[in-house]
Parts: C-alpha cells; sequence; structure tokens
C-alpha cells in the first residue's frame, strides 16, 4: 500500500482466540483502534460504533453472515469483511451473496489491510 490510511476504529469477530488477537495487534500495530469480539451475540450486546467490523463466517451461535443480515436488517450498514477457513462451495457462495470482501485464512497482511481500505472507501 501506498500511504497509511487514517485511522479507523475496527470490529473484529472471531471466536478463535488466536486469530482474533493477532488480527487485534496487526491492525493495532497500523494505528486502528480495534474493538475484539469472540461471538456475534458479544459484539451485539457491546454496541459500538465502528468504521468496518471484521467478521468471522462461521461462528458458534449466530454467524457472521447471520451478523450481517442482523446489521442490515436494521439500518446499519457497516462495512464488513469476512474472514474465512472453509472453502465449501455454500459457504463461498452465501459470503459472494453479500457483495462483500472475504479472505480466506490463514490471513495475508497485505489483503486484509487492502480489503478494509476498499471496503471503508467504498461506504463514504
Amino acid at each position: 500500500m501506498s500511504g497509511r490510511p487514517s485511522a479507523l476504529t475496527l470490529v473484529v469477530v472471531d471466536d478463535d482466540e488466536h486469530i482474533r488477537r493477532a488480527v487485534e495487534r496487526l491492525l493495532r500495530s497500523h494505528g486502528h483502534q480495534v474493538h475484539a469480539f469472540k461471538s456475534a451475540e458479544a459484539y451485539l450486546a457491546g454496541a459500538c460504533q465502528a468504521d468496518c467490523a471484521i467478521l468471522d463466517v462461521e461462528l458458534p451461535g449466530l454467524s457472521g453472515l447471520e451478523l450481517h443480515a442482523r446489521l442490515a436488517q436494521d439500518g446499519n450498514d457497516l462495512p464488513v469483511v469476512f474472514i474465512t477457513a472453509r472453502d465449501e462451495v455454500e459457504t463461498l457462495a452465501a459470503v459472494q451473496r453479500t457483495h462483500r470482501c472475504y479472505l480466506k485464512k490463514p490471513l495475508d497482511e497485505d489483503r486484509l489491510l487492502a480489503a478494509i481500505a476498499r471496503a471503508t472507501t467504498n461506504h463514504m
């Protein structure tokens, strides 16, 4: 990436503690404020405002896709980047229907930062 983007407030929702913490550290190292949650339900209970959310597709309870749908239903058009370790056709097709970016785990730092920049730029 050519320049450092403005600091954003980001949400990371992933039930895998190692991934959640690694993504949180990465994003903080780039100057972003990060709120991390282990479940969609915890994020909804936290009710924090953000510029973009990084959502794991496969979460216990409410999935990342269901969380995105609930936010949209409530009128919240929060930019989202989906992340997934799954590569089943049904999972990827469901993510593609949201017209949101998705990345496969393990995550590549540059691709994640570029996806966040695209999501937030396209949202403005």
